[in-house]
């Protein structure tokens, strides 16, 4: 069976979109779309390459999923981010997977930053961070006990990993 070129990445984006727009709604990204674009990632995986694209599959499934393992054990990220990129690796492989996260982590960071700015949470943050490393230093504290907690800022990571992954994408296309 003959596959149209793209086929993956189209279904890549519409996971991709989809699952953004569910994180930015509801901060939540669904398994419902999760796990059938996973299955349908290895179908098209070995319909075009066959025992290769089974292993591509799972090679980037668990780069994904495992680069993710640490952030999420922290506390910094939730399942449904750790899951979709396992769902972006499964689509592109373990070497997207990691060049998306990457890039996914970079923006990231810049949008964690606007929104500690927009609620006004940007300085009392860095003061935390700053008083935890002089801690760190002078007293042998750990780095990441940061006093208090501020649940009331949360980023939805899955429009960092849509962005990722779309830059990702963008270098594939342009090159």
């Amino acid at each position: 069976m003959k596959i149209p070129a793209g086929t993956v990445d189209v279904f890549l984006v519409v996971t991709l979109l989809v699952c953004c727009y569910t994180d930015l709604k509801e901060r939540k990204i669904r398994n419902v779309v999760l796990f059938p674009a996973a299955l349908l990632a290895l179908i098209l995986h070995i319909l075009l390459e066959g025992g290769a694209g089974a292993l591509l599959w799972i090679k980037g499934l668990g780069a994904g999923i495992g680069l993710f393992l640490i952030p999420f054990a922290l506390g910094g990220i939730g399942a449904g981010d750790v899951k979709l990129l396992g769902v972006v690796g499964s689509f592109k492989g373990a070497v997207f997977a990691f060049h998306a996260f990457i890039y996914t982590a970079l923006i990231g960071a810049v949008l964690i930053l606007f929104f500690l700015w927009r609620k006004k949470e940007l300085w009392p943050t860095m003061v935390r961070i700053g008083r935890a490393i002089k801690l760190f230093f002078y007293s042998g504290f750990r780095l990441w006990d940061l006093g208090e907690e501020n649940k009331a800022v949360t980023v939805p990571y899955g429009l960092a990993i849509t962005l990722g992954s779309f830059v990702c994408l963008a270098g594939e296309f342009l090159c």
